[in-house]
C-alpha cells in the first residue's frame, strides 16, 4: 500500500507535460509488446499451418506410393502365376505357329531373331524380332490381334512402312515375354 501511496504522489506532482509524455511511452510501449505478440503468435500459424500442409502433402505421397506397390505386388503375383501355368513356352515356336496359322509364313524377310534381356525385378525378356514384306493391313492386324490374346506376349514395337509400289507394307515387329530368372546354381546341374 506504501509503494501505491508513493506512486500516485509522483504522479500529483508531476505537470501536465510530462504526465501526458509518460502516458504515450506507457501507451507505445504496450502497443509495441501487443504487436510483438500477436506479430509471433500469427507467425507460429502461418509455420505451422505450412508444415500441416508438408506433413499432408507427403502423407497423400507414401499412400500413393503405397497403393502402387500394393498394385505392382498383384500384378507380380499374376504373373508369377501366369508363367507357372506354362513353363515351357517358347516364343519362337508360338510366333512360327501364328503366322503360319495366318498365312504370311512366306513374307518373312529373315527368320525370326530372339534375344534375352535381365531385368532387375527378377525376370528374364525374351525378345523376338521379325521383319515383314508385302503384308496387307488386314494380315497385320490379324497378327498383331492374335498376338495381343495371348498373356504371355506383348508387342513392344511395330514398325511399318509402304514400299513405292502396290498396296501392301513392310513390317518390323518386335514381340517380348517374360520368363523366370535362372538362378545360377540352376545353371550348374
Amino acid at each position: 500500500m506504501n509503494a501505491l501511496n508513493q506512486i500516485k504522489d509522483y504522479i500529483d506532482q508531476l505537470d501536465k507535460k510530462y504526465f501526458q509524455r509518460y502516458v504515450i511511452i506507457a501507451g507505445s510501449l504496450v502497443l509495441i509488446i501487443s504487436s510483438l505478440i500477436l506479430y509471433r503468435y500469427y507467425r507460429n500459424i502461418f509455420f505451422y499451418k505450412k508444415k500441416i500442409e508438408t506433413i499432408n502433402h507427403k502423407r497423400k505421397e507414401v499412400k500413393d506410393i503405397l497403393e502402387r506397390f500394393e498394385m505392382v505386388k498383384i500384378q507380380q503375383t499374376e504373373v508369377d502365376n501366369l508363367l507357372e501355368k506354362d513353363k515351357d513356352f517358347k516364343i519362337g515356336g508360338y510366333f512360327n505357329e501364328v503366322i503360319t496359322k495366318i498365312g504370311i509364313a512366306q513374307n518373312k524377310t529373315r527368320e525370326p531373331e530372339t534375344s534375352s534381356e535381365e531385368l532387375d525385378n527378377g525376370y528374364t525378356e525374351r525378345k523376338l524380332y521379325a521383319s515383314f514384306s508385302n503384308i496387307t493391313m488386314q494380315k497385320l492386324t490379324e497378327l498383331l490381334d492374335t498376338i495381343e490374346q495371348n498373356e504371355r506376349i506383348y508387342t513392344k514395337e511395330v514398325e511399318m512402312y509402304k514400299p513405292d509400289t502396290g498396296r501392301t507394307i513392310n513390317v518390323n515387329l518386335l514381340i517380348a515375354t517374360l520368363e523366370p530368372k535362372i538362378e545360377t546354381t540352376e545353371l550348374a546341374e
